[in-house]
């Protein structure tokens, strides 16, 4: 077994403070799909309700087929309601992770990076505090941005801009863009903090790789988080008029979910190679000595050097990359998720013209 040289953790680091998108799921009485369900209704509820009183446009329309469906407009606030939601929601899922996973974690840890794997389920490191408030007034900035430039492209007065659907744009906007901000930041941040720990603290023994499984469930949680973003953003490509550009946007989303996986895993990998070859390199050394006695009719040495040459078999085949069947079937189907917009806006596109042409409506 080998051992990382350990280095001292810094109190900054083990100093934590709780995001707002943290406080509001502790606050919340509903629990996680509680709260995140309400968040969306709140958010794309306003954006109905704004709809309908103004009528500048109304929420949806009755089509030349007689069926009522959602307007262009209408649409693009229910994504939006939808990245908004799940931006929130990401950084409790992270907190959430850890916290299921704290006891693995630890065992996977040298005693002295236990306070700091501890320390991930306790909030933000406080020396990304002003990271936070810098991306937050970063996105609200540009949240108030893009209503200009829509004021300013549909050629109308702010006044006739908040009395129509533009006064949902408005609010919800700019937060939309700062949640979207702090959620690839904190994606960051906990790849960061991992990083750091796997380097400084992650005990290697070979005898006992399992125990590093932590780590590829971590990676498929990193990118179940990317491909989930990602599947939101496809809504607004929806179309199955546009098979090639759906396509794209999912090999691009599928690439961008192994990466994140690898990415995660990739540091203990290289551990785990570094310590069988260290380990090779002592069994060889000791295989050169048993090899002399044994060509000098030593029967021990040559029973050792037969044991040792089984032993290097053995650390030549331990598995490096510390991914389980069970994560590699879950991100099988996590590659479902950025698909399942582009299926589902066809198959009801096929059920709506079945149901019109069948007479139904």
């Amino acid at each position: 077994m080998t051992k990382s040289d350990a280095k001292p953790q810094s109190a900054l680091d083990l100093n934590r403070f709780v995001p707002a998108e943290t406080a509001l799921y502790r606050w919340s009485p509903l629990g996680f799909w509680g709260t995140t369900l309400a968040v969306f209704v709140i958010s794309f509820g306003s954006f109905a309700l704004i709809a309908e009183i103004t009528g500048r446009p109304h929420l949806g329309y009755v089509n030349a087929a007689g069926t009522w469906q959602l307007n262009t407009v209408s649409w693009i606030g229910f994504v939006l309601s939808m990245i908004l939601t799940t931006g929130i929601a990401l950084t409790q899922i992270g907190r959430r992770r850890w916290e299921t996973e704290r006891a693995s974690l630890l065992a996977a840890l040298e005693p002295q990076g236990r306070e700091a794997a501890n320390a991930l389920c306790d909030g933000v490191p406080a020396s990304w505090r002003r990271s936070y408030w810098i991306l937050t007034a970063v996105g609200l900035a540009g949240g108030f941005l893009f209503n200009a430039l829509m004021i300013r492209a549909e050629n109308i007065t702010p006044l006739e801009y908040v009395q129509s659907i533009g006064l949902w744009f408005l609010v919800f906007s700019p937060w939309l863009y700062a949640v979207g901000m702090r959620a690839g930041l904190s994606l960051a941040r906990e790849g960061k903090e991992m990083r750091r720990l796997i380097s400084e603290h992650v005990a290697i023994d070979l005898y006992h790789l399992e125990r590093l499984d932590i780590f590829g469930r971590i990676g498929l949680a990193a990118s179940g988080s990317w491909l989930v973003m990602a599947g939101v953003l496809l809504l607004f490509i929806a179309d199955p008029g546009q098979a090639w550009i759906a396509i794209l946007a999912i090999a691009l989303a599928v690439l961008g979910g192994v990466i994140a996986l690898t990415n995660a895993v990739r540091p203990i990998q290289r551990k785990i190679h570094a310590a069988k070859m260290a380990e090779l390199a002592e069994v060889h050394r000791h295989m050169a000595q048993a090899r002399e006695r044994t060509f000098a009719g030593d029967d021990a040495a040559a029973s050792a050097l037969a044991g040792l040459t089984d032993y290097e078999v053995w650390v030549e085949r331990r598995p490096e990359w510390p991914i389980s069947t069970s994560v590699t079937l879950r991100f099988s189907l996590y590659i479902l998720i950025p698909i399942l917009p582009i299926l589902g806006s066809y198959l009801f596109e096929k059920f709506a013209d079945r149901m019109i042409h069948g007479g139904l409506f």
